[in-house]
């Protein structure tokens, strides 16, 4: 057992229960260990939620950056494959929705780090709508803030619809027909062929 396994448990379980029906003894039994054997390596359930965190962090930050590589008009159709990322790891999509509900909540632990990943998601949309206006990919008159926030918008919501259809929705071909759409309404000459 290493410490990478203890974290990926608590995601899967974090992701399952939230974050305050999930107790250290729950994490330390899929190992066979007692509580102090988890708290051996996270002193304290505070800790153990930061290193999880950055954790699931790390592994949709590294599919992202894969994704946006290209940057501008390119990276947006490229972002239509999220939805096939998201059906082949749903825990760590489940994690996320958890934590963005209980990051709502004012006294919730995870709400700054919430609010960051917010921040730093929608500056990543806004850029690139910026780069491919820059580029002449884009059509100038585009609002990148506003395009940044729909393509949030629709990507929280339709994870959301598609664990409340038990993964009947077609998650990757819904996803990839919606941002084929957006390239093709922001493209300065129609849709922008690859």
């Amino acid at each position: 057992m290493a410490v990478d396994d203890i974290l990926d448990v608590a995601v899967e379980l974090f992701g399952a229960r939230g974050i305050r029906g999930t107790s250290i003894a729950a994490i330390a039994k899929r190992f066979g260990l007692t509580d102090a054997g988890v708290l051996h390596y996270f002193p304290t359930k505070q800790k153990l939620i930061g290193a999880a965190l950055d954790r699931a962090a790390q592994r949709q930050v590294s599919q992202l950056v894969a994704l946006v590589q290209p940057g501008g008009l390119e990276a947006i159709r490229a972002l239509g494959e999220w939805g096939a990322i998201v059906e082949s790891d749903p825990g760590l999509a489940a994690f996320s929705i958890i934590l963005s509900t209980e990051g709502l909540l004012e006294n919730s632990v995870v709400r700054d780090w919430e609010q960051r990943r917010y921040e730093s998601i929608h500056g990543l949309g806004v850029s690139l709508v910026r780069e491919g206006i820059a580029r002449g990919e884009i059509r100038p008159d585009a609002d990148p803030e506003l395009e940044s926030s729909a393509m949030i918008a629709f990507l929280d919501g339709i994870r959301l619809q598609w664990f409340y259809t038990d993964k009947s929705l077609p998650l990757a071909l819904t996803v990839r027909r919606h941002f084929d759409q957006i390239v093709e309404r922001l493209a300065v000459e129609g849709p922008s062929r690859a």
